[in-house]
């Protein structure tokens, strides 16, 4: 701050005459920080000396007092150890051969490759175009299994554009930079892992101000940044904070009318130039309800958007090639496809392609989930519900139709992963409307859906190592736990069946599923990538070894 002198020195001329405290030598340490630091003499007149003030250097001329230090030299050491630190980063060895020094390392920790640089990279920055470009792919390569409905090649190409006016809005790009460092292979160690936690609330922080901006896709990238964010709260656990952000995701949707037929909205969305972004906008419509239904099953709640009351005339999602050869969906005549599905009543948008497939699926899952919950106490579900046999004869249609497993490695890795939960969660829908009901025939519907579940698993259509939407570890844990309550069951009819005929088959079909789950938990494990699914597996485990060790000490 500059310093004005005083009336006082002023009045007395204090730098245009002779000066009192010229006269006598200045006791020691009573010279300015600035004056001690060049080594000239100092008269010692306040609050700004002479050399300082003819010098034009009043903002310099500092005094300190008994130990105080100097503001200036404080500030000079700051910028001495920074600048150290910065050679050192970017030149390790070169630093650690000069001082004679050695930098250590974290125990059992392989070191960066020579050409690898550790960055230092404030969250609230863009960060290096190098390392934007690894979390962007990193994120890219998985990005289906966490909602995302915007195009990849234009969305990579945008994102690496800085002076791009296209360039994707702050928000939706701190999430995926967020997604990028969590599925980055290996852990990258070119940041640190404690700027998750920042990118975070950095990403909050945009998201909550993204409708605010003047970016010209705001509400389109903004819904898609709290989708993503939805994902990642809920694969870390953090459920209450990721139903926010469900809700958020489905007002924004309804508001700009994405459940209208494509094309149309309410004026909140810019026309659509093209196919791609019309597909964009569809796929959007069907990535927010499989969110809402998805989790609202796995959270034991109901969804925010209930299509029973919302007409939604969106039609099925195609595959993303599609959009880009310049295909649009067909306009069907229908005002609301979930109806229609329901009803069993054709349609020319038939929706066979594997986003559609997955859709389909959740919203059959979420509708047992749903008929099972609200069956009046007392009156249990089973084959005498019209309700119940509608839904459960669209299922069998629904599972049988399916493409098979042995066409899923003919799919690109997007569409196996979205064949793969796609067939699950069918499966899961006949085990949730029968596991609730009374009666062997039931009994044995959930144990088939329970097994299928696992053969999809066991037969690992899928590289190990990849990721999956979070959603599948409520399905496996599901699964699991209905078929070792059949082997515990199987188990105890064994022991009351000594010294009796045993049923046909009944060793063979407790081996067949103990040797079904440990195959299926062997191929589990490579799918661990997000904490929730780490937990659910680690569980699945645990009760499998529980009741491995229980069978063990029972035969002793």
């Amino acid at each position: 701050m500059h310093r004005v002198p005083s009336a006082q020195s002023q009045a007395t001329g204090s730098h245009g005459g002779a000066p009192a405290a010229s006269s006598s030598a200045l006791q020691r340490g009573q010279a300015c920080f600035h004056c001690r630091r060049r080594k000239i003499r100092c008269d010692g007149a306040r609050p700004v000396c002479g050399p300082c003030h003819r010098g034009n250097r009043d903002d310099d001329c500092e005094y300190t007092h008994g130990q105080k230090r100097a503001r200036a030299e404080i500030l000079q050491e700051s910028i001495t150890q920074i600048e150290r630190r910065i050679a050192e980063l970017e030149n390790p060895h070169q630093q650690q051969a000069e001082s004679g020094t050695i930098l250590l390392h974290q125990a059992y920790q392989s070191a960066p490759a020579p050409t690898q640089r550790i960055h230092s990279w404030a969250p609230e920055n863009e960060p290096p175009l190098d390392v934007a470009e690894m979390l962007i792919d990193s994120f890219l390569a998985y990005a289906s299994e966490f909602g995302f409905f915007l195009n990849s090649a234009r969305f990579r190409r945008s994102a690496l554009q800085h002076q791009s006016p296209t360039r994707p809005a702050p928000a939706l790009l701190s999430v995926v930079y967020l997604w990028g460092l969590r599925l980055a292979k290996p852990r990258p160690l070119l940041i640190s892992r404690s700027q998750e936690p920042l990118l975070l609330a950095r990403a909050l922080e945009l998201a909550g101000k993204g409708l605010a901006s003047a970016h010209p896709q705001r509400v389109l990238h903004t819904l898609q940044a709290e989708v993503l964010l939805a994902y990642y709260l809920f694969s870390g656990g953090r459920f209450l904070e990721g139903k926010y952000h469900v809700a958020g995701a489905v007002s924004l949707a309804l508001s700009s009318g994405l459940q209208a037929p494509a094309g149309a909205g309410t004026g909140a969305l810019p026309p659509v130039r093209d196919a791609v972004e019309a597909g964009e906008r569809i796929c959007a419509c069907w990535a927010v309800v499989v969110l809402d239904h998805a989790w609202a099953v796995a959270l034991a709640e109901r969804p925010h958007l209930d299509l029973r009351q919302v007409a939604l005339a969106t039609p099925w999602p195609l595959e993303t090639a599609d959009y880009e050869r310049g295909r649009v969906s067909p306009a069907g005549r229908s005002s609301n496809t979930v109806d229609d599905f329901f009803a069993g009543t054709p349609t020319a948008d038939t929706g066979t392609a594997t986003a559609a497939l997955l859709a389909k699926a959740t919203l059959l899952w979420q509708r047992a989930d749903i008929l099972v919950r609200d069956a009046p106490q007392g009156t249990p579900l089973g084959s005498s519900s019209v309700a119940f046999t509608a839904l459960d004869n669209l299922i069998s249609r629904f599972r049988a139709a399916l493409p098979p497993p042995s066409r899923f490695p003919l799919a690109t890795p997007t569409m196996a992963r979205a064949l793969v939960a796609a067939h699950s969660i069918a499966h899961a829908a006949a085990l949730q409307l029968h596991h609730a009901c009374p009666g062997s025939s039931s009994a044995r519907a959930a144990v088939a859906a329970a097994r299928a579940v696992l053969g999809i698993v066991a037969a690992a259509p899928l590289p190990p190592g990849g990721c999956i939407n979070p959603i599948m570890g409520t399905v496996w844990r599901t699964a699991c736990q209905v078929l070792m309550d059949e082997i515990a069951t199987l188990r105890m009819q064994r022991q009351h069946a000594q010294g009796r005929a045993r049923g046909p088959g009944d060793e063979d079909s407790e081996a067949a599923l103990v040797a079904l789950l440990a195959r299926a938990l062997g191929n589990l494990a490579d799918f661990a990538a997000c904490p929730l699914l780490k937990y659910q597996i680690s569980r699945i485990q645990e009760a499998f070894d529980v009741m491995q060790f229980s069978a063990c000490m029972s035969a002793d």
